[in-house]
C-alpha cells in the first residue's frame, strides 16, 4: 500500500486546482460530495459510548438523598421514576386521572413513539401515592406535578434536575 500524503499536503493540491474556479461554500460542498461517491467513501461509524456507573458511595447517597427527601413532591417524582422506569417527559405529562391505585398501575399516554403503555409501581408505594394524590386533587390540580403557576413541569427543568445533576 503506497504512503498517503498528509491531509495538509492533500488540501494544498486541491487548492491550486480549485483557485482558478473561484469556488464558494456551496460548490466545494457539491465537489466533495461527488468526490465522496466517486471514491464511495462513507461516514464513519459513530462509537457508541457506555454509560458511566455510580460508584458504591454515589449510589448510597443517591438513595439517602431520595428517601430522606424533605419535599414531598420531589420525594414523589424520583420514587415514580425509579419504581415504573419511565422518561422524565412522560413523567411531567402525567395527571391525576392516569393513576389507578387499586392495580398499582401508571398510564402513559403518548409515550415515546407516541404509544400509550401502562406501568407498574410496587404496592407498598401506593400509600404515599395516594396522600399525595388526594393533596393534588385538593388543589385542582390539572397535572400530577404542577409548578406554583399550575404548569406542568419541563422534562429538562424539573425540581430534581439539579439533585440528579450532583451524582
Amino acid at each position: 500500500m503506497p504512503t498517503r500524503v498528509s491531509p495538509k499536503a492533500m488540501a494544498k493540491k486541491l487548492v491550486r486546482v480549485l483557485r482558478p474556479h473561484h469556488p464558494d461554500y456551496h460548490y466545494l460542498k457539491k465537489v466533495f460530495q461527488h468526490t465522496r461517491a466517486l471514491l464511495d467513501v462513507g461516514a464513519a461509524p459513530v462509537a457508541k459510548r457506555l454509560p458511566t456507573l455510580l460508584t458504591d458511595a454515589e449510589l448510597v447517597a443517591f438513595y439517602n438523598a431520595i428517601w430522606q427527601a424533605r419535599q414531598l413532591t420531589h420525594a414523589v417524582m424520583l420514587k415514580l421514576l425509579l419504581f415504573t422506569g419511565m422518561r422524565n417527559a412522560e413523567l411531567v405529562q402525567l395527571r391525576p386521572t392516569d393513576i389507578d391505585l387499586q392495580t398499582c398501575q401508571v398510564r402513559i399516554s403518548q409515550g415515546k413513539g407516541h404509544k400509550d403503555r401502562s406501568v407498574l409501581f410496587p404496592s407498598s408505594f401506593r400509600g404515599e401515592l395516594a396522600q399525595y394524590l388526594e393533596r393534588q386533587q385538593q388543589r385542582g390540580a390539572t397535572y400530577l406535578f404542577e409548578s406554583n403557576r399550575c404548569q406542568p413541569y419541563s422534562a429538562h427543568s424539573a425540581p430534581f434536575a439539579a439533585l440528579l445533576k450532583s451524582f
